[in-house]
């Protein structure tokens, strides 16, 4: 049951019922109650499931600290069960929000320790596509962008490799009936044009079309951030 009730918890969070949509408490489950019952039962497989799924919501509404606190917190359980099929989901979004960190962080110690484990993901998916290309080609190219941007920062062919692979992620995406990755995908090219390019017109662009792709998945609560956060950007541009 804990095991369904955190994913449960995730739809109800995207879908605006949860009072913080980073934390998974709400009409399924409540995050401590479920860790205690976890610890008493010995049921590692119960706090898997609710970590991947914290970390989710997390990654999705930009708080990206705490996602990878529960990424750290089940990073060995692919190894542990490398035949379960979420140990792929946890791949995907341990892989992302290791390239967030690594964009966030302040040390170079840290910054370089975040972006070897993101590429170490670009190389499981790599593998993977191989194997599964329609769950999987999207994947890889998201990942990729993301170390893209980052080697853009300071140069202009991996910014074009980036804005490349982030249309291609996209594309593959929505060929492939990933409306939710498609999303993702936009968000992410968003914000990589608005923090590395400087390119307002092109943030701008991707990000609708990220808010168009989270209302068509369902997702009222994140298109309520967005546009919130589009609200206040626009306000602060006319102060």
């Amino acid at each position: 049951q804990d095991m369904v009730s955190a994913t449960y918890q995730a739809a109800l969070n995207l879908a605006g019922h949860s009072p913080d949509p980073t934390r998974l408490n709400g009409r399924a489950m409540h995050e401590d109650d479920l860790l205690r019952r976890s610890a008493e039962k010995n049921n590692p497989i119960s706090e898997y499931y609710f970590r991947m799924s914290a970390a989710f919501v997390a990654y999705l509404f930009r708080d990206y600290d705490r996602a990878a606190e529960h990424c750290d917190s089940i990073e060995d359980f692919g190894t542990r069960f490398p035949a379960a099929y979420s140990s792929s989901v946890q791949a995907f979004y341990d892989g992302l929000v290791s390239f967030a960190m690594a964009r966030k962080s302040a040390g170079e110690k840290r910054r370089r320790y975040w972006k070897e484990r993101g590429r170490r993901a670009i190389q499981k998916f790599q593998r993977w596509s191989k194997d599964c290309p329609r769950n999987n080609a999207h994947k890889v190219l998201l990942l990729k962008a993301e170390n893209f941007a980052l080697k853009g920062r300071k140069s202009r062919k991996y910014r074009r490799r980036a804005a490349a692979a982030f249309r291609a992620s996209a594309a593959t995406a929505k060929e492939n009936g990933f409306v939710n990755d498609e999303a993702i995908a936009h968000e992410r090219a968003a914000l990589f044009y608005q923090e590395i390019v400087g390119d307002n017109l092109l943030y701008k662009e991707h990000l609708y079309l990220s808010l168009s792709l989270y209302r068509a998945w369902g997702a009222t609560a994140k298109v309520d951030a967005l546009k919130t956060l589009v609200l206040s950007e626009t306000a602060a541009a006319n102060a």
